[in-house]
Parts: structure tokens; sequence; C-alpha cells
């Protein structure tokens, strides 16, 4: 979205009515984009009706209009993650060692990950080191599985 509107302005057309065009495209009304861009509607219509817009009121509309490609980050045991496929919304980051998961949080956030999604053993370290959703992997049936391999052991 933003670089059709930097394209259109880039070709000499109207800053506001390359605006209102993404906004048609999108469906979407002047008063919810203003409430998304954090700018006074009565200063969206202005810039839709071709007053030329200040910079504060630009850098606002243009982080609105950014589409962030997040992701998920699965942070799991090699091990688990090597059964598992997943499309290309999630992304793993399999660790061996609680210092690696650590890290891999870390990096998670920082390649954009808009969700983590981790062991109960991580999760709350997770929550502290992130400004990102961390949703605890709760295990169910595969605990119940490994109590009753390890009672055949015994």
């Amino acid at each position: 979205m933003i670089y059709r509107l930097a394209e259109c302005i880039a070709r000499g057309e109207d800053f506001g009515s390359c605006l209102q065009k993404l906004l048609d495209e999108r469906g979407m009304h002047p008063s919810e984009f203003a409430k998304r861009a954090n700018i006074p509607l009565s200063s969206l219509y202005k810039i839709l009706k071709g007053s030329k817009p200040r910079y504060d009121n630009i850098t606002r509309i243009f982080s609105a209009l950014y589409e962030k490609k997040g992701f998920v980050a699965l942070i799991a045991a090699r091990y688990v993650l090597e059964e598992l496929k997943f499309g290309e919304k999630v992304r793993v980051y399999p660790v061996s060692t609680l210092e690696d998961a650590i890290v891999a949080v870390v990096r998670a956030e920082k390649d954009g990950a808009r969700a983590i999604v981790c062991a109960p053993i991580l999760s709350s370290l997770a929550e502290k080191v992130v400004d990102v959703p961390v949703i605890t992997i709760k295990p169910g049936k595969s605990v119940i599985e490994a109590l009753e391999a390890a009672m055949k052991l015994i």
C-alpha cells in the first residue's frame, strides 16, 4: 500500500486523490482510517479534497498504510519440530537448551513475529522479555503417552 501511494505521488498525482483511491480499494471509510492513522477526521477530509498535508500527518498516514507481514513463531525442541509441517505464517525456531530458547524468543520478536508459541517452562520468562503475545503450549495426549511408556519400564 505504501509503495502504491508513493508511486502515485511520484507520477505527479495529487496526494489526497491517491489516498482516496487506496481507501476506496480497501473499502475503508475516511473516519475509520482517521482513527487508525491517529489524525483528526477534519484534517483527513482536507487532505482528501486536495490540501497539502503536514509532515506529521504524512508520517501517520504512511504508518497506518504499512502492512506488517507478521508470522507466529513456534519455539520448541528440535525433535518435536522434525515431524511437523507448517505454512508460511508459522516460522519455527528449533532449540535444544533453555539458553537457546531465550535467544530464540528475542530473535523471533526482532524478526517480526506477531506472537510466540512456546513451552510452559519458557513462556513466563518470554512474557517478561518481549512485547508480543506469548501463547503457552499445553501438553495433553503426549504427557499421557510418556507416562504410560514410563510405567511400562518400571
